[in-house]
Parts: C-alpha cells; structure tokens; sequence
C-alpha cells in the first residue's frame, strides 16, 4: 500500500525544486539511480494533464536514466508516437477528450510491442479493468509509490526488451529460413532440369518437348486466369510430366515402328514411374496427381487409372491437351510433324471424348 507521507515528501521536493530536484537525482533513491545511470539510456512518454504530477513523473523518470517525452492528452500522446514511438508509455486514466483507456487501446493496435503503465488519481475498478483488457501491463494510483514506480519501469523496459529480442531473432531465423529454402529449392530445380536433360538425351526426337508444353500449359493457365499457386504448381508438373520415361527401355522410346500391345503396356507405365521416382522428393500431391494423370481421357479410356471426366485432375487435363498437340506438331522416330492446321483439327475432333470440352476453346485462342 502507498506511504502517504513518503508521497508527499516527493511531490513537496520536486514542485518547489529543492537542490536535491535539480540535480536530476531523488533523494530517497541514490543507489537505484546510480545503478539505473549506468545502465543503457531508455525512451519513456509520459501523459498526464495536470502539470505538477506531470512534472513530478518527468523528474522522477529522468533521474533513473530515462529520456522522456510528454503529452496533455490522448490525442497529443498518439501524434507524439507517430513522430517518435518509445519502448515505454506511462498515461493517466483521466484526462480531457478520448482518455487513458482509448490510448491504450490505440498504442496496443498500432505499437504492440509497446508496454503501457496506467495511472489514475481514483479507484475506478471499470477503467482499470478496460486498461488492462486493452493491453495495459501495469497500474498505480495516486499518489504514486515511487519504489513501485521505479521497480514497474525497470521489469517493463526488460520485458518490452526481451520481447524485441526475441522477435530479432524470430526475424533473423526466418531470413535464415527463407534464404535456406530458397538454396533448397535452386537445388531441386537443378536437379529437375538434370532430370529432363537426361530424359532428352535417351530420346532426342523430344529434345525441348517439356520446355514446350509447360509454356503452353502456362499460356491456358493465365488464359484461365488460374491462381498463382496453381500456374506454379502446373509449371512443374509440365516439366517433369514424362520424366517416367526414364524407366523405359531406349529401345521403345526410339522405335521407328508402331509398338506391340505388350510394348504399349511398357509405355503406358511411364506416368506411374514418373510419380513414384518423384514422390520422394516431391510431396505436393497436386503435381504428382498431374503428372500420374496427363494421359487419361474423358471418356474413361485413358491410362493409368481410367478416369473420366472431372474426375481427372484439372492440371492433368490442361498438360493432355498441351501434351498432344507439341507431339502432333513434333518429329518422331516413327512419324514426321503434322501440320499445325492438322494437329488443331484433331484436338477439335477429341473434344469430349480424349480431352475436356471445356478447356479447348481456350487452348485454342493460345496455342
């Protein structure tokens, strides 16, 4: 409880500026003071309407080593912050226009790392209440006990300190994250265009063949207007959409003659290797659903899984169709490029049977 005594000494000696005042220094806290001194200097902003208990927190503050700023209102105290915001703010409960409780309130929503003490010259357990549900970590009435005081200060610059601290670290540990997801993810693509290189390399007849499709895969997905996560996701997918060639014997993949029923078997596997050698490192399901899915037709007569209809994946449904016509257009081992007018017209003639009725006009206004 308050020393009332003890309070009246400190408002007596600061108001009529004793020597012991205007040296900075209370005369009943010598040793804190010279502590505090040596310690690192700390910003405080203290509101309060009435000057002589302004002029006594002031006074108090900066002999402890605080550097402060001050404010007759709310609304004063919030431009003062705006200017220059402090690590610390001390405020009545009662003053003219908004009041303590709107003050509060505001510096919680715009500085919540600003720790806020409350002062009031009367019990109003409903204000202090509102203060201390807005954000407020501490209170004191009237007269103040300046030990309190001083010891409130102190735990709330270390607490408001430690917070910042931890959040710098919280900062820098993420910049780390980031930096090192971002190496992880160089790596990763590093290795995806090492992948699609040695894919091409066994089977040049579909050298650039990836490169291709996901350009035009991108052209239907902004076209679409498709969510970026989605054009991200389906990029990949494009890429690495036949990396289960891999798995293939060189034979087959360079076969200028039709292939047998037994070798077509082979082939038609090349969508659930693709899916397997990726899902190790690659856990996104959308992209190895795409990648497992880009060969299976609307009408349920595709492969692997014989889906049908929206039951396909919609990346697996775009990639088909950018799929089909880089293969029409494009040499191979057992067939020249077809004509460009020839390769649409096929693409026309499998809407709702091979592709998605849906996305070929699209694809058509793109390609």
């Amino acid at each position: 409880m308050p020393e009332p005594a003890l309070h009246s000494l400190f408002f007596h000696n600061f108001a009529v500026q004793t020597p012991e005042a205007a040296t900075g220094v209370s005369p009943v806290e010598p040793a804190l003071s010279s502590q505090c001194a040596a310690q690192e200097s700390a910003t405080l902003t203290v509101v309060e309407d009435e000057p002589a208990a302004l002029d006594v927190m002031l006074r108090a503050a900066r002999s402890w080593d605080f550097d402060c700023q001050a404010a007759r209102s709310a609304e004063e105290a919030l431009d003062l912050l705006e200017k220059t915001p402090t690590p610390l703010v001390v405020t009545d409960l009662r003053m003219p226009g908004r009041g303590g409780v709107w003050l509060v309130r505001e510096i919680h929503k715009r500085w919540p790392d600003t720790s806020v003490i409350v002062v009031t010259g009367g019990a109003e357990p409903e204000g202090l209440e509102q203060s201390l549900d807005a954000g407020a970590c501490h209170y004191f009435l009237k007269p103040i006990n300046f030990d309190e005081f001083h010891h409130a200060l102190e735990a709330a610059l270390r607490t408001q300190r430690a917070r910042s601290a931890s959040d710098r670290r919280q900062r820098s540990l993420e910049t780390r994250l980031l930096r090192q997801k971002r190496k992880l993810r160089h790596t990763f693509l590093c290795a995806v265009a090492s992948l699609v290189r040695t894919l091409e390399a066994r089977d040049p007849y579909t050298s650039g063949h990836s490169l291709r499709v996901r350009r035009l895969v991108l052209k239907l997905a902004r076209r679409l207007r498709l969510d970026g996560r989605l054009r991200t996701e389906l990029g990949l997918a494009a890429t690495l959409h036949d990396i289960g060639k891999v798995g293939l014997p060189e034979a087959l993949l360079n076969k200028a003659g039709p292939l047998s029923a037994e070798e077509q078997a082979v082939v038609q596997q090349h969508p659930i290797i693709g899916e397997r050698i990726l899902g190790p490192i690659l856990r996104n399901r959308a992209i190895l659903a795409a990648i497992r899915g880009h060969h299976e037709r609307f009408d349920g007569l595709g492969y692997p899984d014989h889906l049908r209809g929206e039951a396909i994946p919609l990346p697996a449904r775009i990639i088909a169709l950018a799929d089909c016509f880089d293969a029409l257009t494009s040499s191979r081992a057992y067939r020249h490029a077809r004509p460009r007018a020839e390769a649409l017209q096929i693409l026309r003639e499998g809407a709702g049977t091979q592709f998605d009725p849906q996305l070929l006009p699209a694809f058509l206004e793109v390609v």
